[in-house]
């Protein structure tokens, strides 16, 4: 007599529930780090293309930084940066395009983005004309994001 299979039996499907638990368990933790690394990365390419665009704002203005109103001189008709672009770095912090201007009250520790518009160097050596991001924490390299 043949016998007819009619399908999996009970123990096959718990064994491959388990297979899928087990793949879930090593993937889910390595997909987590992935989407933080590529967190930090798109934040550290803003850093550098606010940085190039404070740079070239600087040339066309015949060695003047820009003032205050950052936002707005840098994307005034997309000459320099269409956008402000998120600072989205690190996982303490929600994603944030605001620029807060060194020398007023700020909170510390923010994730914002931070500018120095005044002459005078604080305390940390920043001058005119350099942008960072406020947050104290390190990003998985081991570097802190405020000195970057």
């Amino acid at each position: 007599m043949n016998k007819k299979d009619d399908g999996f039996s009970a123990i096959e499907i718990v064994i491959a529930v388990a297979v899928i638990i087990l793949l879930a368990i090593i993937a889910v933790p390595k997909m987590a780090d992935t989407l933080k690394k590529s967190n930090e990365n798109a934040t550290k390419a803003s850093l550098g293309s606010l940085r190039s665009a404070i740079a070239m704002y600087y040339g066309d203005h015949e060695g003047n930084y820009p003032d205050a109103n950052i936002a707005e001189e840098l994307t005034k008709d997309a000459k320099y940066i269409a956008s402000i672009p998120a600072a989205s770095g690190s996982s303490y912090h929600p994603k944030s395009n605001k620029i807060v201007i060194s020398g007023t009250e700020i909170s510390n520790d923010t994730g914002e983005w931070i500018y120095k518009a005044d002459d005078t160097e604080d305390e940390n050596g920043r001058v005119k004309g350099q942008i960072w991001i406020n947050c104290t924490h390190k990003d998985s390299k081991g570097n802190v994001w405020n000195e970057l």
